[in-house]
């Protein structure tokens, strides 16, 4: 007689199930559900949620992260561009901005996400992040 895995094969169980697969859909069923397209700003959107929260820097991670939660809804094209100014900078240079070790240069200032962004360190974290 023939064994797979101990058991003679007449009573082997079968390979696949005969179960009906719940929750998963083909074909016609598939395409009717999939979720219309995202249009060009939502996609932007998830990137750069993406890149505040996926830093390299636990802290910073949190910081970025839980800022563009709340505010990344509400930004339009212009104020994603002054974010995307704010996520090339470095990650060394925002610690020092956000933990008060160094002043935030004038010039990025300027930049009203930057600006937010600064505002909502001190208003989560007292008087910023204290690295001490």
């Amino acid at each position: 007689a023939r064994f797979a895995r101990g058991v003679p094969l007449a009573v082997a169980p079968a390979p696949f199930s005969t179960a009906p697969m719940l929750g998963r859909q083909f074909c016609a069923a598939a395409a009717a559900a999939t979720p219309p397209p995202m249009s060009e700003l939502e996609k932007r959107r998830k990137r750069l949620m993406w890149r505040a929260k996926c830093r390299g820097w636990l802290e910073l991670d949190v910081l970025m992260g839980t800022f563009a939660e709340r505010h990344m809804g509400e930004f339009d094209h212009a104020k994603m561009d002054l974010f995307e100014e704010v996520l090339e900078l470095e990650n060394p240079d925002l610690f020092k901005w956000f933990t008060g070790q160094a002043a935030v240069p004038d010039v990025l200032k300027e930049n009203e996400v930057m600006a937010m962004l600064v505002e909502y360190v001190k208003s989560d974290h007292g008087s910023g992040l204290h690295d001490k």
